[in-house]
């Protein structure tokens, strides 16, 4: 009997503000340039019915999603809701989820062998280690980092929730309702929320080389804000990318900078031309939401 080949796609979130959308759009042109018959999903509750058809157009979902008022009305960031969700989403039996403001840049047809190892793959953080994470950021309450580093060794690896790569399993399910469940306890960090998640379920975790998930600030170790203002000094050479396959450019620099729009139209031009074209018709004038 011949067996039946997994379903495989790449699902986007794009909530709220049309920058996450314009990026998540733009990273879809991109990922369709270097991987083309990758389907490809953005969910997203802001409504734009002429760009959903052109979208369609190139293979491109765009799915609608509603946000439920009992979250907004508990003062969550919603994004974060719905990221510690994702299994509920994804029609595909294989599913990669990216951060809206991840730029490939080289075909990712390979990641898929991965789940020759495990069920689950991440990228460690470009703070790998948790004692390190916990202490080097301002926004982590010292509630959730002392129950965290309570619950957590302090050696223990810290994944990026940037792109997270998982078969439809019971233990895949089993570690994204751990994960929801242990984000609600501080509605905060999706990230610490996550490594807990981790440690809980006892889920092995398949590392993926970091050519996947590769911090822009990475290709000439800059990492003030102020110092990334023209894109040649965040990319000087082409020559730097080697093998990675897609850069990370992160929400603070993709809104607060437009590092994530320069990355784009340097690195990847032609995509970019094709949803900006696809952009210009439904602009930010108009903010529909489901």
């Amino acid at each position: 009997m011949k067996t039946k080949q997994p379903t495989q796609g790449v699902v986007y979130f794009a909530v709220d503000a049309w920058p996450y959308l314009e990026s998540a759009v733009i990273s879809a042109f991109a990922l369709r340039q270097v991987s083309p018959q990758l389907p490809i999903i953005i969910f997203s509750n802001i409504k734009r019915t002429e760009l959903q058809e052109q979208l369609s157009e190139f293979n491109i979902a765009l799915k609608p999603i509603v946000i439920p008022e009992k979250e907004r009305l508990s003062n969550v960031m919603v994004s974060r809701v719905i990221k510690t969700s994702l299994h509920t989403f994804t029609v595909f039996d294989e599913t990669l989820y990216l951060d809206a403001d991840i730029l490939p840049i080289k075909p990712i047809d390979e990641i898929w062998s991965f789940f020759n190892h495990g069920n689950i793959a991440l990228v460690p953080d470009p703070v790998p280690k948790m004692v390190d994470c916990v202490d080097c950021s301002e926004y982590i309450s010292s509630e959730e980092r002392d129950y965290t580093l309570k619950t957590c060794a302090a050696d223990l690896i810290q994944f990026n929730s940037g792109l997270i790569l998982w078969k439809n399993t019971p233990d895949a399910q089993t570690l994204f309702e751990t994960w929801q469940k242990e984000w609600r306890k501080f509605k905060q960090q999706d990230q610490l929320a996550l490594s807990r998640a981790i440690q809980e379920t006892k889920n092995q975790i398949v590392h993926l080389p970091y050519a996947y998930n590769y911090p822009v600030s990475w290709l000439t170790k800059i990492f003030s804000i102020e110092q990334m203002e023209q894109m040649e000094q965040i990319v000087p050479d082409l020559t730097e990318l080697n093998d990675i396959k897609m850069i990370h450019c992160y929400h603070s620099f993709t809104l607060e900078e437009q590092v994530f729009n320069k990355a784009a139209r340097k690195l990847m031009p032609d995509a970019t031309e094709k949803a900006v074209r696809c952009l210009q018709s439904s602009s930010e004038r108009e903010f529909d939401m489901y």
